[in-house]
């Protein structure tokens, strides 16, 4: 069978939360988890959506994601705190700190959380674009293992780093900016490698440093604009992991180390209202966008179009028409479910 599943999207979420709390996640923390892979999903970029969740409920059974640890919260200073995620699911310790983040900002005008002790975090873009939708100014960071070739190296010695800022404003309401450092995020190269499908050159190395296309032997990911994005990663993981002392990279990246599952996190909220009333900034913001949308034209170019404002679209068109799998992901997902004793979404039973 080859064609895709359609599945609705707050049917999958429940769907794929069912699959979390099985494996020992609390209900609130599995629809955590299963929130932010659909959102994934819904805007297109299919890398960190439910193609996620065979990997994490791995992870689990492995014991390197703990489904049940519960973060705790370490004060630093009123506007700052450090998150111990104690290797709970990433978005669980990664709303955590979310939520601090917001309580101590309304009071300081600013706050800043580490995450510690983190797992994956999922797409970056879903914590930017919350802190927005409630009047912050956000920026959010992930570290990770080392994925990607510092340049003028051959094997993987620092992260594919993650980086989002979202604001109020903006043709959607919000706007967020969300990219990896690297050229093409891990997950692109795990799903090519699932599904079969060529990688550009470009995108990664081999095992003998040489470019790969075929994304199975490609084993090293490469930055983003070079030197501009490794930099990026490196700074990244200075904010993110050695300031809160649980350092990622050194401790991973040497000839012969072993290496484990893990993350941090780095969450900035800014209230806009202590600046300015924030009807006005976000109408500045719109009056940006719209002065650059109505910019002259290069001949034949695409709609310019804002960040976030293509998976904007994209996620309307897959709340109203369901969110497409592939027939691998949909068999993977259904014979999981029978394991666990988990219902099937209708729409998956033809996989199973």
């Amino acid at each position: 069978m080859t064609e895709d599943a359609l599945v609705d999207h707050l049917e999958l979420k429940d769907f794929v939360a069912a699959l979390f709390a099985h494996a020992g996640m609390s209900a609130t923390d599995a629809n955590t988890v299963a929130d932010i892979l659909v959102w994934a999903d819904l805007r297109g970029v299919e890398s960190h959506g439910v193609e996620r969740a065979p990997r994490y409920l791995a992870l689990m059974k492995g014991g390197q994601i703990q489904a049940a640890a519960t973060p705790e919260i370490q004060d630093v200073a009123g506007a700052a705190f450090r998150v111990d995620a104690k290797k709970s699911s990433g978005p669980v310790g990664m709303i955590r700190a979310l939520n601090e983040a917001a309580a101590r900002a309304r009071t300081s005008g600013v706050a800043l959380g580490v995450v510690a002790n983190a797992t994956h975090t999922g797409a970056i873009g879903y914590y930017a674009e919350k802190a927005a939708q409630q009047g912050f100014a956000a920026i959010v960071m992930a570290a990770g293992m080392p994925l990607m070739a510092w340049p003028g190296t051959k094997v993987p010695s620092i992260s594919t780093s993650p980086v989002a800022i979202g604001v109020p404003g903006g043709p959607d309401g919000v706007m967020v900016f969300d990219m990896s450092t690297a050229i093409a995020a891990s997950g692109r190269l795990r799903k090519a490698t699932l599904d079969k499908k060529p990688i550009p050159e470009g995108w990664a190395l081999d095992a003998e440093g040489k470019p790969a296309t075929d994304p199975a032997k490609a084993v090293t990911s490469l930055p983003v604009g070079g030197a501009k994005g490794a930099g990026l990663s490196l700074m990244i993981e200075i904010l993110a992991g050695v300031l809160g002392g649980t350092p990622i990279v050194a401790p991973m990246a040497q000839p012969g180390a072993q290496k484990a599952h893990s993350a941090n996190g780095l969450v900035i909220l800014i209230d806009i209202a202590k600046f300015r009333p924030l009807a006005g900034f976000a109408g500045d913001v719109d009056l940006l966008c719209s002065v650059i949308k109505g910019l002259p034209q290069l001949e034949n170019a695409e709609a310019v179009r804002m960040p976030g404002e293509r998976g904007n679209a994209e996620l309307r068109a897959r709340q109203a028409n369901g969110i497409p799998l592939n027939a691998r992901l949909a068999g993977t997902l259904a014979k999981l479910a029978t394991e666990c004793g988990v219902d099937v979404p209708e729409a998956l039973k033809k996989f199973a």
